[in-house]
């Protein structure tokens, strides 16, 4: 069984180059450049064309927590495998298809089959992988749970993403350490044979910043990884070999200039508030040739309120690598530390219940809204999160 059966088209006309954020976006030969700005926001209703609401429905005698604003979800053939990573509890909630719990996997302790916490993740056929703490990667068969080995990445650090290129050779981002080269940049990706400990840096530099809002992210495709961190200009694709230049994001003169990149934390404080310019947050999932990224103020709000993040101006960003045109909606989870899935054609992301009740209290669903609220009248539950799966349709 393949858990993530997803497509991709050819690619072609890509230059290597040594890489690094930069601004304004400077047109590569060869690569796409997609320019995404305020007009390119639809309504939800117009954006999204097929939708389905999927309550995660826990068991009823001992109810498990699934609340929880940091959180993995994976959409397998066989499994919706929710992993919340709330401290101190670190756990991964399976269920089927339609939202039925099924089991939780908690292993969570200091032994050498346990982990200590759960920081990227990996889902690959039939094995489930986490970063688990002190730099160690522990491996566990899905769906007995039975411990499959450790994996050391050479050295105690926090990494927030990771993924298997083949059987020794990983790809991971880390956290920032505080090494930063005469730019004032960092390698945010390595590659790493762990049965040999050696480590090879991607060409992709970020400046520091990008830590104040998320470390690199990687998303797999077939035997590709696609990359993009906060603030990144340029999504890349890296073959276990070669980086190179995917696509290019032109914010047009809401961009952020290198001086902008160069800002100390708190000039990013009021960067927020003032929303002078659009920041990649740096998520990133692909579907069927569709990437989906968010943003923060693509379109400003004049009532930003620091101290309410429901305020912050969060957009869903879709790019359609075939025809090179995007679209975007106002987010209905907003600046959230969850991490959806895309297979199939479809998107997934996790309202927690005070998600989509302000989703429904503004409107933000449209004519959508009616499915949700039919969903919630025969619902005994109202505690839980609902899983959203749907598709996006980005006009030619």
């Amino acid at each position: 069984m393949n858990c993530y059966k997803k497509v991709t088209w050819a690619i072609s006309a890509f230059f290597i180059l040594s890489f690094s954020c930069t601004s304004p976006v400077e047109k590569i030969e060869g690569i796409p450049r997609i320019e995404i700005s305020e007009d390119n926001i639809s309504a939800f209703d117009e954006a999204v064309t097929s939708i389905s609401f999927i309550p995660l429905k826990n068991q009823l005698e001992t109810p498990v927590n699934l609340n929880c604003g940091l959180w993995d979800l994976f959409a397998t053939d066989e499994y919706l495998i929710y992993v919340t990573k709330c401290n101190p509890n670190f756990v991964a909630h399976f269920f089927d298809l339609e939202g039925n719990y099924l089991m939780t996997f908690d292993k969570q302790g200091e032994g050498p089959e346990e982990y200590q916490f759960i920081q990227g993740i990996n889902v690959d056929q039939d094995t489930l992988s986490f970063s688990a703490g002190a730099g160690d990667i522990k491996q566990y068969l899905i769906p007995s749970f039975e411990f499959a080995g450790s994996l050391s990445l050479g050295k105690p650090m926090f990494v927030a993403s990771i993924a298997e290129i083949s059987k020794n050779n990983w790809l991971f981002s880390s956290m920032f350490e505080g090494d930063l080269d005469a730019n004032g940049k960092f390698n945010l990706y390595k590659k790493i044979d762990v049965s040999t400990g050696e480590t090879v840096d991607l060409p992709i530099k970020a400046n520091q910043l990008t830590n104040e809002i998320s470390e690199g992210e990687i998303e797999k495709i077939g035997d590709i990884f696609l990359l993009n961190h906060a603030f990144a200009d340029t999504l890349f694709l890296y073959d276990g070999i070669e980086t190179k230049p995917y696509t290019t994001l032109d914010f047009g003169a809401r961009h952020p200039s290198q001086e902008d990149l160069n800002m100390k934390g708190e000039g990013f404080e009021a960067a927020i508030a003032n929303q002078p310019f659009v920041i990649n947050m740096g998520k990133i999932w692909q579907t069927d040739s569709i990437s989906h990224l968010k943003t923060f103020a693509l379109a400003k709000n004049p009532e930003l309120d620091l101290g309410n993040m429901r305020t912050f101006p969060i957009h869903e960003v879709f790019i359609n690598h075939r025809t090179n045109k995007a679209i975007a909606f106002p987010s209905v989870v907003g600046w959230t530390n969850g991490k959806g899935d895309a297979i199939d054609g479809w998107f997934y992301e996790v309202l927690q219940v005070d998600d989509w009740i302000n989703a429904l209290e503004k409107g933000l669903f449209g004519s959508h809204g009616d499915k949700l609220e039919e969903l919630l009248s025969g619902l005994e539950n109202f505690e839980d999160p609902i899983v959203i799966k749907y598709k996006v349709t980005i006009k030619d």
